[in-house]
């Protein structure tokens, strides 16, 4: 059996009700990790991928808030600076298994970012 192939998106939103974005941030919170107030990394598959685009559109009224979900090859591809710099850069470097993941490296980067939330 092969395991589904999984790959980075990045997700934004702008929320203009307080309840609503409440609710968004509340949800992605949940789903993914976050780099800053309205901007969240995940790393799934095609399947949960759709559950949490289908979570967010319950969550929204789409003439009035924004989404937006962007494909992201691979966290080498993602560059920070600043006070949240040091939470993405233990996706850099090291050895990568077939479909991209850093075991060990990963592994501790969401341990440490569980136990310590983003703004």
């Amino acid at each position: 059996m092969t395991l589904p192939l999984k790959h980075w998106y990045l997700i934004a939103y702008d929320v203009r009700d307080a309840k609503r974005l409440r609710k968004v941030h509340y949800y992605l919170r949940k789903q993914a990790l976050a780099v800053q107030k309205s901007v969240f990394i995940i790393h799934a598959d095609l399947e949960t991928l759709a559950a949490v685009q289908d979570g967010l559109r319950r969550r929204v009224v789409e003439r009035d808030d924004d989404l937006r979900l962007y494909a992201i090859p691979g966290p080498a591809s993602l560059w920070a600076a600043g006070q949240q710099a040091q939470r993405l850069a233990g996706l850099y470097g090291g050895d990568t298994d077939t479909q991209g993941a850093r075991p060990g490296r990963l592994r501790r980067w969401f341990k440490g970012l569980f136990a310590q939330e983003a703004a």
